[in-house]
């Protein structure tokens, strides 16, 4: 069985050493108005420090390609020597022939030292591109519960893609264009202000244009490309959401709804990217009309002129012409490409915003290793807690909540829905902190996360991971673990029999949200975890409602195996399971308005008393 002894390396990588401020998110309220002011600002401050510890090599590949742009730069200038030195009537042969090989010298060297560069950069791309998307989904999957829930979880897949790959397109564009260009742009100023003043002149006015029309072109571009990336990762989105529901899709025959919805976005990501297009054209257009049509043109008039005149020579002529040959799309190359950037970094500043806000992502030094569990040995006390979701505060879901519970002891919650039952689970597990009433562990003030640590969780509808049973069952351990002790989890889960049933037994896939398998075979994979997880608190959320008579007897029989010597926590809407726990919580409105066993609850004749003389097959009826 492949994959049964494998180390648990899920969450280590080569950059571990990284780690991401707890708190992002809620920096202070300067912070925040100065990213909104300046918003690509803080998403390029966070996207170079993302360099952090590879500065030798990225200067070292900058230096490769300076120097290789810097040999190709010097071309023009020895062609302009070589005509130059042919064109005298003593015709310097032997000067003419050491210009000859300088150009062979710097045209070779220039292609070798590229090649090395381009190795160097290809070693050092990979490394850094897998880092930053590492970074990125560390903090999103680090992110707590509420997040997950406002999110549209397929655009969030699709926002980690785009700044993952604008990464890599960013330092391709800065290694292969930039810091050619730049070069370029510099050696035809050199080149052209050494010629006569007056081109120089020419060159200065045309660029200064040149960057003011540019400018005010890529404003409006940007604007647009901004609105079609929003629209274009709300479309993927929608496909990996209708893919990752098929059997949704496919059990109301929404194939063409589905459809529909896509092209709709679609129909308004060409619109935003069509608007986008024509700026872009017209940027183009521009530029063209300015190099070809007026600054060029007007060089050579000039310089013809001159020539004619004497007052320039074949060799300052050829080199001008040189440089017109070699690097006449270079000018407008930089300025495309400074709005490439600009347009770069409005996705990414699109995707920084829906996934982080406006506060930029940071580095800070490692995280220190978690501290031990805390103990449970005496009680679990709730007080005065209450609570109301973050995007319903008017309307507390949990009203001055006060339990004790002691270690070992087994409780039952029952009520109709929405009397608070899973919002207190939820408190529980940690998924939301306690921020009115107190909690407190064997005597001691503790938060939720804390708590959490303590709880193994079996919910109602079990998700599995799309891989194998093994790592589904080995998911809940914290360490390296040995194939015995996940049989062992499997059998005490009633788990083992139909997995060794299946092609591939153990290594099985189980597919998307473990489809591959029925309700009650994802129950116990669930009750396996469990096992393994073995923590002193187990909360079961409606663990048996959902499957059929023979499941839930072996579901059942499961989770008796599983409690022994455990503190339970267990809602259920088939009252009959919790006829033997030690005490029945009943919720109504938020609030527990009766406790005691099942004997007790029933001499009460209160709300468990109608609730369980109105039962229908076993349930209570909503």
């Amino acid at each position: 069985m492949q994959g049964l002894s494998r180390k648990k390396e899920l969450t280590r990588s080569y950059c571990d050493k990284v780690a991401f401020m707890q708190t992002f998110g809620t920096a202070s309220q300067e912070a925040s108005s100065m990213s909104k002011k300046h918003p690509q600002r803080y998403s390029l401050s966070s996207f170079f420090s993302y360099l952090s510890g590879y500065e030798l090599r990225l200067i070292f590949v900058g230096m490769l390609f300076l120097i290789a742009n810097i040999l190709l730069a010097v071309v023009p200038v020895f062609i302009g020597k070589l005509v130059g030195a042919l064109a005298t009537t003593s015709h310097q042969e032997q000067q003419a022939m050491l210009y000859v090989w300088i150009l062979i010298i710097c045209s070779s060297s220039h292609d070798i030292i590229w090649r090395l560069a381009e190795v160097a950069y290809m070693k050092l791309l990979n490394p850094l591109a897998y880092r930053y998307e590492n970074i990125l989904f560390r903090e999103i999957i680090s992110k707590p519960y509420p997040y997950f829930v406002d999110k549209f979880t397929g655009k969030l897949a699709s926002y980690i893609g785009t700044i993952s790959q604008e990464m890599r397109e960013f330092l391709e564009t800065c290694f292969y264009n930039y810091i050619s260009q730049v070069i370029n742009i510099i050696a035809v100023a050199f080149i052209l202000s050494t010629i006569n003043w007056q081109t120089g002149a020419i060159f200065a006015t045309g660029i200064m244009l040149m960057f003011v029309v540019g400018r005010y072109t890529v404003r409006n571009t940007l604007r647009y490309e901004k609105i079609a990336a929003d629209v274009l990762s709300t479309k993927n989105g929608k496909i990996i959401d209708a893919i990752a529901n098929f059997i949704n899709v496919k059990s109301f025959h929404k194939e063409q709804h589905e459809l529909d919805m896509v092209v709709t976005e679609q129909s308004a990501n060409i619109q935003a990217a069509n608007t986008s297009f024509g700026w872009a054209i017209f940027f183009w257009g521009t530029m063209s009309f300015f190099i070809r049509h007026v600054i060029w043109p007007a060089t050579i008039l000039l310089n013809v002129h001159l020539f004619l005149r004497g007052q320039v020579s074949v060799e300052q002529l050829t080199t001008l012409l040189a440089t017109i040959l070699l690097f006449s799309t270079t000018i407008w190359e930089v300025i495309w490409q400074l709005s490439q950037f600009n347009l770069k970094m409005a996705r990414v500043e699109e995707a920084h915003t829906y996934l982080f806000g406006y506060v930029p992502l940071a580095l800070e030094p490692p995280r220190k290793k978690l501290a031990a569990a805390p103990e449970f040995n005496k009680s679990l006390e709730m007080k005065e807690v209450q609570f109301a979701y973050p995007d319903k505060q008017d309307t507390p879901v949990l009203q001055r909540i006060s339990l004790s519970m002691k270690a070992g002891e087994k409780i039952g919650i029952v009520g109709k829905s929405g009397s608070g039952k899973t919002t207190l689970t939820k408190l529980l597990l940690g998924y939301y902190p306690v921020r009115q009433g107190t909690l407190r562990l064997d005597g001691e003030l503790i938060d939720t996360r804390e708590i959490a640590r303590l709880i193994s969780y079996v919910p109602q509808d079990t998700s599995l991971f799309h891989r194998s049973i093994v790592d589904n069952i080995a998911y809940a351990a914290n360490d390296p673990v040995e194939t015995d002790d996940i049989i062992a989890a499997a059998k005490q889960a009633h788990a083992h029999e139909f997995i060794v049933d299946i092609p591939d037994a153990y290594d099985a896939l189980v597919g998307e949200r473990g489809v591959k398998l029925s309700a009650g075979q994802r129950q116990r994979i669930a009750i396996a975890r469990a096992f393994l997880d073995d923590k002193p608190i187990l909360i079961l959320d409606e663990a048996t409602s959902a499957l059929d008579s023979e499941s839930e007897l072996l579901v059942q029989k499961a989770l008796e195996n599983l409690w022994e010597n455990k503190t339970v926590i267990a809602i259920a809407h088939r009252l009959s399971t919790l006829r033997n726990m030690d005490r029945i919580l009943v919720m109504e409105a938020g609030r527990i308005v009766e406790q005691g066993s099942h004997a007790e609850l029933l001499k009460h004749n209160g709300v468990y008393a109608t609730l369980w003389s109105h039962q229908s097959g076993g349930f209570i009826e909503e």
